[in-house]
């Protein structure tokens, strides 16, 4: 699920500048830009065969092929390394998603044109998207920090879940029911690869039939 585990009603969320490479997130003082990349590049290969739960630093320098102690040198431990990965997937998923918003005021439209976006993020980028999926499965990996950080950059979203709840169109549900929903499109392109928008387009009608009253 993308969204719905976390949902706070009435969350005063803002939009942020979210074109920022993983360093952002890092203290970037005297340290090599290139092995934060070959670090980062490790975690999200290992994420597609790894509990992150069960991850370690050790498995993380081996992939990378660097030392332990060089990760070290740019994260104090395992869950900042993971909370700065979750900060940079959720800066480079979530990237658009306010210009989504301004664009469509209609609530139908928006949602679909949101379901496109994320369908889009999971085909260009479907090791980040593994890897969000995996920390929102194990939200205790990563920071609260971090956690706050990715509600911040999914404010739109939250807003569209919470216009759906007081939308009389919709079946009376809690937001995480309709994130459910609406995480379904993304789940089939992870699963399928490529989609066509015909085939876009029918599952975002199902989607939106399903949420509404008949």
């Amino acid at each position: 699920m993308i969204y719905g585990e976390r949902m706070h009603e009435g969350l005063e969320l803002k939009t942020i500048d979210r074109d920022r490479p993983f360093g952002y997130h890092c203290c970037m003082k005297n340290k090599d830009k290139n092995k934060l990349q070959m670090i980062l590049h490790a975690v999200l290969s290992l994420t597609s065969t790894n509990d992150l739960v069960n991850l370690s630093i050790s498995k993380i320098a081996a992939a990378a092929g660097i030392s332990k102690s060089t990760v070290y040198v740019y994260f104090k431990d395992k869950e900042e390394l993971l909370s700065k990965t979750y900060m940079y997937v959720k800066d480079l998923m979530d990237e658009g998603i306010a210009e989504v918003e301004a664009k469509h005021p209609d609530l139908d439209e928006r949602i679909g044109a949101f379901i496109r976006h994320f369908v889009q993020r999971y085909q260009r980028y479907p090791k980040e998207a593994k890897f969000m999926e995996a920390v929102q499965t194990n939200p205790s990996v990563v920071s609260e920090e971090a956690h706050q950080y990715a509600e911040t950059t999914a404010a739109p979203i939250y807003r569209a879940f919470e216009e759906i709840v007081g939308n009389p169109e919709f079946v009376q549900a809690p937001a995480y029911v309709y994130a459910t929903f609406f995480s379904l499109p993304m789940k089939m392109a992870e699963i399928n690869g490529t989609m066509t928008d015909s085939e876009l387009d029918s599952i975002i009608c199902m989607v939106l039939n399903a949420m509404k009253r008949r």
